[in-house]
């Protein structure tokens, strides 16, 4: 990644900074997701996110190389929060209501910066939606080894995936009902069912 001494970032290692490193770095995250609100990624500047996030170039540069950098960040940060409860449904045989629920919350309290990075299509690590679906891939052909034909496993990935994030754009833009979220199970045990899930 293109970060400024990058043993210094990610959450593990932000726990570790002073509460001001901590509080910029925020802002400047923060800072990004208004500016893409504002005018697509492409024409975003640091000048635009610095001005967003009320810090100076200087500031924005002692912590990243550039904007690309800094999404790349966010998304992971994203990524971070989200891959553990996907996992924990598939993987960890969870209660499948409970952590759809906490899914669902998580959308609703990042719904800003899911639905304006979802819109960003960057390179490698900056494509929130294409890292999001190589996750969801992932997780379910972990999950499907064993269970699901071989010959039908790429297309169930890949149904999976539209799905997750159609829930993740629909989750962010309005808060999910309890309702919605038992049907959403159901539907996810019919799915499982549908390619001859043993």
């Amino acid at each position: 990644m293109f970060l400024r001494a990058a043993d210094k970032h990610g959450r593990d290692a932000e726990k570790t900074l002073d509460l001001r490193i901590r509080k910029t770095r925020r802002a400047i995250r923060s800072g990004l997701v208004a500016a893409c609100r504002a005018k697509p990624y492409a024409r975003v500047s640091v000048t635009d996110i610095c001005k967003a996030s009320m810090v100076s170039r200087t500031t924005f540069y002692d912590h990243y190389t550039g904007k690309d950098a800094l999404l790349a960040e966010v998304v992971s940060f994203l990524l971070e929060d989200i891959t553990p409860a996907i996992e924990e449904m598939w993987l960890g045989g969870g209660d499948g209501v409970a952590v759809s629920r906490h899914l669902a919350d998580f959308y609703a309290r990042n719904g800003h910066a899911l639905t304006t990075l979802l819109s960003v299509h960057g390179d490698g690590d900056c494509d929130l939606g294409e890292r999001l679906r190589q996750m969801c891939r992932s997780v379910f052909k972990r999950w499907s080894a064993g269970r699901i034909d071989d010959h039908v496993l790429p297309l169930a990935s890949d149904i999976y995936a539209s799905v997750v994030l159609t829930l993740i754009e629909r989750g962010s833009a309005k808060p999910l009902t309890d309702e919605e979220l038992a049907a959403i199970d159901r539907a996810r045990e019919l799915f499982i069912g549908s390619f001859g899930a043993q």
